[in-house]
């Protein structure tokens, strides 16, 4: 559910926890790790591929050395990969990871999220959340590591690298847009597609709303006509007199040539039935996602919501 102005969210509670258990020995279903929050643009080259598309089961003494402000950094090709995707969506959950980086291989996972702890570019976390109070595991590039991220020249040209943790109660839904994601960009790349670039709600928020702010004391018929263009220009549509924003918008190439775009909007069991409305009458696409639990951890079960699926 996208962050914007006059949005309502409900609280879906939970807390973090810190467990102090050493990197080596930690289990995927507990972390550890703090930071802050930060958003700005790769000056990287454009015509990136699916991140996932650049994957290596690299072995781990198969790495290269790289220097950003005069430290030194080993990384093998899939721990860059990672790297990328952790930083284009801010957060990603070790379960993910484990499924789309790793192919199911848990030690690996655990090895190569361990050496990037060590060298300072990723924290963990986990929280309690649902009724049952599973237990989520979640990753986010520190500001050392989207420093890092920022230099991968197989980033897009404009591709937003974020950093730190969101608030806690945000965590579940904002954790299963990578896995929208996947399931996007499996159809895009199924039909001959290339995607170059995502862009988060956080970063249509910022470009919407401060130029709307400009305008807030204006009359109505300024503000409206303002309003109008800012949407036009962000291809964004007006719903019930505000700037609907999708979860999560996909920029990719068509197999013609031609730039194309998908917005698309997670739903959760938490979802209000009338902001599901407005956000199917803005024509995104729209996928749900039901938390589930697995031996007390939290997993995501998620399937595209059809117009029959939301008529109901």
């Amino acid at each position: 559910m996208s962050r914007g102005a006059g949005d309502e969210r409900s609280d879906r509670g939970g807390e973090w926890q810190d467990p102090e258990i050493p990197a080596s020995r930690m289990p995927l279903s507990q972390g550890r790790g703090a930071g802050s929050t930060s958003a700005e643009r790769s000056r990287s080259r454009p015509g990136q591929k699916r991140a996932s598309e650049h994957k290596s089961r690299a072995p781990m003494s198969d790495r290269d050395d790289t220097r950003v402000r005069g430290k030194r950094y080993d990384l093998n090709a899939r721990e860059r990969s990672v790297l990328r995707d952790i930083g284009r969506f801010r957060i990603v959950s070790m379960d993910a990871l484990l499924k789309h980086q790793y192919g199911g291989m848990a030690a690996a996972l655990r090895n190569e999220m361990t050496h990037l702890r060590q060298q300072g570019l990723v924290q963990k976390r986990s929280i309690s959340v649902g009724k049952n109070r599973d237990t989520l595991v979640i990753v986010s590039l520190t500001r050392e590591g989207a420093r890092f991220a920022r230099r991968d020249e197989n980033l897009a040209a404009r591709q937003a690298v974020y950093s730190g943790f969101v608030k806690p109660a945000e965590v579940p839904h904002d954790a299963a847009i990578y896995e929208m994601y996947q399931a996007e960009a499996r159809r895009i790349e199924a039909r001959g597609g290339t995607i170059h670039r995502i862009v988060l709600d956080y970063e249509l928020k910022k470009e919407v709303y401060s130029k709307l702010a400009r305008t807030r004391d204006s009359g109505a018929l300024e503000y409206a006509q303002r309003q109008q263009e800012i949407a036009d220009e962000q291809c964004l549509p007006i719903v019930d007199g505000r700037i609907a924003l999708p979860d999560l918008r996909i920029e990719y190439e068509t197999p013609e040539g031609d730039p194309d775009r998908v917005d698309l909007e997670l739903a959760t069991e938490h979802y209000h039935r009338g902001h599901m409305d407005a956000k199917a009458r803005a024509g995104f696409k729209m996928y749900g996602f039901v938390s589930t639990s697995r031996g007390h951890r939290a997993q995501w079960e998620g399937r595209e919501l059809t117009a029959a699926v939301l008529a109901l």
